[in-house]
């Protein structure tokens, strides 16, 4: 998702944001909706939910075409910080 943030910020904010979702999935986090998401995620993750909202908000402005490419480069890093510590953890199948 980096590399393709060069040639195309956008569509790398929107992969992100979905590879996070299914990194989620994937650890047992109900996807039912974003806000549910987010409750779920303060449990284990408190220090990133801040970080996950904005990089959410951002994809979402990005959609309507209203993210700068700032904002788009600070949604990939709080996406890469959460991605982090949701790989970083035990995977709950196995614990």
């Amino acid at each position: 998702m980096q590399a393709l943030f060069v040639d195309s910020p956008g569509s790398a904010v929107t992969e992100a944001d979905q590879l996070l979702a299914d990194v989620m999935s994937t650890r047992g986090y109900p996807m039912s909706n974003f806000e549910q998401r987010a409750a779920d995620i303060s449990v284990d993750h408190p220090l990133v939910l801040d970080n996950y909202r904005a990089a959410h908000q951002s994809a979402l402005r990005q959609t309507r075409g209203q993210a700068t490419t700032e904002d788009l480069r600070q949604a990939m890093i709080h996406y890469r910080t959460l991605f982090e510590e949701l790989t970083m953890e035990p995977d709950p199948a196995h614990a």
